[in-house]
């Protein structure tokens, strides 16, 4: 594909206000021709801030000539009909997590994504962040060796402005599980090249269906997973990976990861210093003023607009969204037995 990618979004949402339009729109290989909404407001809104036509039905946006790729941005339970809308009109889509409700759908997208033979992306956007990117160096120069075990944290309180309707019942895409531990289990199979083999899991619904969760998962190669999620709990998000040789703390809210590994001398650990690579340098000094700032979103949006172009990217695929939905949605089936399960069970 010659010259800039003529996109459109769909879901004009406070997530697409905030994040996915800005991003798009500063992107030299980009021209951001158009958007759509149901929503009268969040139309209104994505006009003024952007310029461009909002449509009210996503079909009208997808029968445009003048675009050839998608952005979906839409609550969870469109997911599905709207990737394969985007098949039909032969539209190339970067689809937001969850890559959809159940995993019939999901193996509907992806069946639909190979006969029509287009670009797409799941928009697993964490797997872009520096911190995740150095964590990734570190882990294969071998400094904390062998993974046995890893605990993670993912709460995300409602914004002042409350919860969207559709997260707060499983029916509509909302839920913990859905709609923030589909990160952090893509990033546990990213970190550990690893698969799931089992998991146990308990839901408790507080002020909304599935608000929070707390997930123990066991790895194909053996290392052991505890997690939390939780849309009730303070803002927070890190990953704890314990191996042979050292531990290996990552937060999202913080520029570099922590190593720990024992001292040259005596007993007890020491804080291994790192010099950040040079492709860190300037997002850690705009953290300074902007703490914040988070440029993931950014680089997700670079890598799919590489592969419309035919170069050659690692990217995070549809078929690693259908492997976050199936623990998912194992999760669930334990939870309601009250008992470990197997993947696919």
């Amino acid at each position: 594909m010659m010259g800039k990618l003529r996109v459109g979004v769909i879901g004009c949402g406070d997530i697409a206000r905030w994040v996915h339009l800005p991003a798009l729109s500063r992107m030299r290989e980009v021209e951001l021709v158009a958007m759509a909404d149901p929503n009268p407001r969040a139309r209104s809104q994505a006009a003024k801030l952007m310029e461009k036509p909002v449509h009210e039905h996503s079909e009208d946006l997808l029968a445009r000539n003048d675009i050839d790729a998608v952005v979906i941005c839409a609550p969870t339970n469109l997911h599905h009909d709207l990737a394969l809308a985007a098949c039909t009109a032969r539209k190339h889509f970067y689809l937001e997590k969850p890559l959809a409700m159940d995993a019939g759908q999901g193996r509907r997208v992806l069946d639909a994504v190979a006969a029509a033979g287009l670009v797409t992306m799941i928009g697993f956007n964490r797997r872009f962040h520096r911190v995740i990117e150095q964590a990734r160096a570190i882990m294969a120069e071998g400094h904390i060796g062998k993974v046995h075990t890893v605990q993670t944290v993912l709460c995300d309180p409602p914004p002042s402005t409350g919860t969207a309707e559709w997260r707060k019942r499983r029916q509509s895409g909302g839920g913990v599980l859905l709609d923030l531990a589909s990160h952090h289990l893509d990033l546990l199979r990213f970190l550990l090249d690893d698969e799931f083999s089992q998991v146990e899991a308990r839901i408790v619904s507080e002020k909304s269906e599935s608000d929070s969760a707390w997930l123990r998962l066991t790895m194909v190669r053996g290392a052991e997973v505890q997690s939390f999620f939780s849309c009730r709990s303070g803002l927070g998000d890190s990953i704890q990976l314990i191996g042979e040789r050292g531990t290996l703390r990552l937060d999202r809210f913080r520029s570099v990861p922590e190593l720990r590994i024992p001292r040259r001398l005596g007993y007890g650990l020491r804080t291994a210093r790192s010099f950040p690579r040079f492709a860190n340098l300037s997002w850690r000094l705009r953290k300074l003023t902007r703490p914040s700032y988070d440029p993931s979103y950014q680089r997700a949006f670079d890598t799919f607009v590489a592969l419309t172009q035919g170069q050659r990217r690692d990217a995070p695929t549809l078929e690693d969204g259908m492997r976050s939905l199936e623990a998912v949605l194992a999760a669930e089936h334990s939870a309601r037995l009250g008992r470990p399960v197997f993947i696919n069970e």
